[in-house]
């Protein structure tokens, strides 16, 4: 029989040139010292895949200073990441689109964003926007290389085309967004579900950074669930795993846009709050910043909506700890604003029933990303099939 040697080799190869791409995509310059004693391989080893890396246009070396003072010392190379290698990030959500251009490294160089109109949520007007958008990103700046494009959609993506199966705050059922994107563009297009492109770029950059099991909550017009298990992404068989907005919560409440009575998203959300504060929907994050500022100022109809919003925060919450059991919550949108307003009532609403996991094993934080978690998470699935294979990605 023929020995799978050669096949072993070539594996091995692969995995270690996916972990110096992955280091020093996620952490920035790393020196081949670093690297060595980081992935346990000797230092010819390193340095022949750094060259290997460097052949590809990835990564490029700098020398540095190591073991001395005021630049003295041995020289050893420092392994930089080429923002030169970019993607563009989309952001598709309820109210408004935004575009990234974000280099290899992780590095947003450009941004644009434009707010939706009503109507605008026909998925070939969508298209026509994003591609326009996506267009002007990748001419901002000279001489960069595109190696694709990673949509972030508040719905139900099917893993294997991109296929929408179902985005009910944007009105789309088997919408063959992620064809049309591609058609449109002439490049590859990757598409996945917002929430668990939030917990990746949390994982790899934000709030849960170290953590293996992570939950990943994000409410603006919906509500979005993204989940780490023992490290790795719970998509579900086929990619609809998360859909935690459509968690019944209340059997006798409102019907949901999806059909449903009681999800979790007719109780928490940006203009749940705002109207139930008085004010007109659609006025997004500055608006909920409005309504909470009010609340502490003491107007009550302001305050009686915060703190019912709050209160069904912590009712989802505690639900959501109790099935997955994980080290981290993140919170971003509207549930990471009403937690830094008012964590002692979400607590509070948490613990009016038993929590399997103790509560005090499990950390509550908001996002890191300064609400870019879905964008940088769309980054992040654009470089993926480089950082996986990068010959292969690149040909």
């Amino acid at each position: 029989m023929p020995t799978p040697t050669g096949v072993g080799t070539e594996e091995l190869r692969r995995a270690n040139l996916r972990a110096i791409l992955q280091t020093v995509h996620t952490h920035g310059p790393t020196t081949r010292a670093e690297l060595t004693k980081q992935l346990g391989l000797n230092r010819s080893t390193i340095g022949a895949l750094t060259a290997e890396l460097q052949s590809l246009g990835l990564v490029s070396e700098e020398t540095a200073s190591v073991g001395g003072r005021s630049g003295s010392g041995r020289p050893s190379h420092l392994v930089v990441p080429r923002e030169d290698n970019v993607v563009a990030a989309v952001d598709v959500g309820v109210d408004r689109i935004a575009v990234a251009l974000v280099g290899f490294g992780g590095a947003v160089l450009e941004r644009r964003t434009r707010t939706h109109q009503r109507g605008e949520h026909d998925v070939d007007h969508v298209v026509d926007v994003v591609a326009q958008m996506v267009e002007d990103v990748l001419g901002a700046q000279d001489g960069q290389r595109c190696l694709g494009v990673g949509v972030s959609v508040p719905g139900a993506i099917r893993a294997k085309d991109g296929m929408v199966r179902f985005a009910p705050n944007l009105g789309w059922v088997e919408e063959p967004f992620t064809a049309l994107l591609e058609k449109q563009l002439g490049r590859p297009v990757s598409t996945g579900n917002d929430a668990n492109l939030g917990v990746l770029a949390e994982h790899l950059r934000g709030a849960a950074v170290g953590y293996a099991d992570a939950v990943y909550l994000s409410a603006s017009v919906g509500i979005g669930g993204g989940f780490l298990v023992g490290g790795r992404p719970l998509t579900g068989a086929t990619g609809y795993a998360g859909e935690v907005g459509h968690l019944q919560v209340d059997s006798v409440g409102p019907v949901c846009r999806c059909g449903a009575v009681g999800c979790w998203e007719t109780k928490v959300g940006e203009n749940v709050l705002l109207r139930a504060a008085g004010r007109l929907s659609g006025g997004g994050p500055d608006a909920v910043a409005e309504v909470i500022a009010a609340a502490a100022a003491g107007e009550e109809r302001a305050a009686t909506a915060v703190a019912e919003v709050a209160d069904w925060c912590g009712v989802g919450i505690r639900a959501i700890i109790n099935l997955f059991n994980p080290q981290v919550v993140v919170l971003g949108g509207c549930l990471a604003q009403v937690w830094q307003a008012c964590g002692p009532e979400v607590d509070a609403a948490m613990s009016r029933s038993t929590m399997m996991t103790p509560r005090e094993d499990v950390v509550i934080r908001s996002s890191a990303l300064e609400g870019d978690s879905q964008l940088l998470g769309a980054a992040e699935l654009a470089f993926a099939p480089v950082l996986e294979n990068p010959q292969a990605a690149l040909q």
